[in-house]
């Protein structure tokens, strides 16, 4: 994937906000006029594997929307980053300054993806009367920049539960292709509403002209379970519970036997909805270089025994840790590491959307309204805490399924959505922080605010 967006660059004339890992010594992209560079279909769907390829950096879901996200909501007497870079051990502390170089590669490769989209949005006219091709790119298009747009406003906007998302400021909505920097690049930031109204219009139109099988590309169920996230983060219950159903309803994926079967995986397997592709030469994998030890990793998210003490005895998923003794580094999740010394974790696939979620979406959904969309939410429950060797419930509240989300998901970019849509508290270098506190809203990067006058920045920065 790699290797065919080194290709793609020089086609997008004008295409501003590549960051430096993007960039390749080739014929100057001026030198291309953008009617040219997207006036074939080939050209279109190179471009969209462009596409997939930035959303499989590591500033996007190959490292920063997962891996940022995750020590962001971490509390740090149970996830601790004690590494040597300040960029993420201010997010981690939550003392972040508005020059950290890991948000605005976030923020940057964010609207590189949404860029690339809305220009295949722009060329769809070169495939003519080719309608089915011209649906299926369109729909993978609007899938990408609706995943970005997500992972943007969740994060530096408050959250959709926090005050009114009709006036809280979101993210700047650009849906037509940048090909000239002008003034005309600086626009205001759209509200929180705005940007997930556009987030589920957007993934809501890639289910419905998707095909059920797509190769390793967004596929319909794949918009589903990341429209069921969203309507999760909005608290849109029997939408989330609807979208999680269909996925499952699907009979498309199956839970592994052995939660561990999930991670570290060179290619996908019955339980992955949807997964950033690595290979032995292509690869971006952030979580291996972060959370796994030596010597792959940096060994650099520790993972304290607070965090331990979160799981039932008998939970298999309290297992999922390895220590390295003598090195002067701690614990470290095996969700990002392999005990097979040949295997580099770096080159392992990553996973973003896998079935289980689904389960605890339905079943979180089905507490909240009182319903019973699919399945009860006990027998969903219950299906989670059987693979990890846990006893049946009898009865199912709302802190069960909370409980079996987190102990079940932790490390795998949901703990900060969902530490902001269920009003829970995090720790920073000092005192317990409030969910809805400013701390854990992340700046607008400085150098956007510097070339935007119409950017505002988030408070308390």
């Amino acid at each position: 994937m790699k290797q065919i967006k080194l290709l793609f660059l020089p086609l997008l004339a004008g295409a501003f906000l590549w960051s430096c890992s993007d960039t390749l010594d080739l014929e100057p992209q001026a030198s291309i006029s953008d009617v040219i560079a997207l006036s074939t279909p080939g050209n279109v769907q190179t471009a969209l594997v462009g596409g997939y390829a930035s959303l499989a950096g590591a500033n996007a879901y190959g490292g920063h929307y997962i891996f940022l996200t995750e020590i962001f909501a971490a509390p740090t007497n149970e996830v601790f980053f004690n590494g040597t870079f300040l960029q993420p051990r201010e997010i981690n502390t939550k003392q972040i300054l508005t020059t950290n170089s890991f948000i605005a590669g976030y923020w940057s490769t964010s609207y590189n993806i949404i860029n690339r989209s809305n220009n295949i949005l722009a060329a769809l006219d070169v495939y003519g009367s080719d309608t089915a091709t011209r649906g299926r790119v369109e729909a993978e298009a609007k899938f990408l920049r609706g995943a970005a747009y997500f992972n943007l406003v969740k994060i530096f906007g408050k959250a959709h539960n926090d005050g009114s998302p009709a006036s809280n400021p979101g993210v700047p909505l650009v849906l037509t292709p940048t090909r000239v920097v002008d003034e005309t690049l600086q626009l205001p930031r759209n509200s929180v509403a705005e940007v997930y109204a556009q987030v589920v219009s957007d993934l809501s139109a890639a289910r419905d002209a998707l095909p059920a099988a797509n190769g390793f590309f967004a596929n319909t169920h794949v918009a589903s379970a990341l429209l069921a996230r969203v309507h999760l983060a909005m608290g849109n219950y029997p939408q989330a519970a609807a979208e999680a159903n269909r996925v499952i309803a699907s009979n498309r994926y199956s839970l592994f036997a052995d939660i561990s079967s999930n991670f570290v995986r060179t290619s996908n397997g019955s339980e992955t909805i949807f997964a950033i592709q690595n290979t032995a030469t292509s690869f971006n994998n952030d979580m291996a270089v972060y959370y796994a030890p030596l010597p792959y990793g940096r060994a650099d998210v520790q993972i304290q025994n607070a965090h331990l003490s979160t799981y039932e005895t008998g939970d298999k998923r309290a297992t999922l840790f390895v220590g390295t003794a003598g090195t002067g580094r701690g614990r470290m999740t095996t969700k990002y590491h392999s005990s097979d010394p040949t295997l580099d974790p770096r080159r392992t696939n990553i996973t973003v959307l896998r079935l289980a979620e689904m389960y605890l979406t339905r079943a979180e959904a089905n507490v909240r309204t009182g319903g019973s969309v699919g399945a009860t939410p006990l027998a969903d429950i219950n299906r989670i805490r059987t693979r990890v060797g846990l006893p049946d419930l009898t009865a199912v509240t709302l802190a069960d399924v909370l409980r079996e989300r987190r102990n079940e998901l932790i490390f795998e970019g949901v703990l900060f959505m969902d530490l902001k849509r269920t009003q829970g508290t995090t720790i920073g270098s000092g005192p317990s922080i409030p969910w809805n506190s400013n701390a854990l809203v992340l700046p607008i990067p400085d150098r956007e605010m510097l070339v935007n006058a119409q950017l505002t920045q988030n408070p308390g920065y």
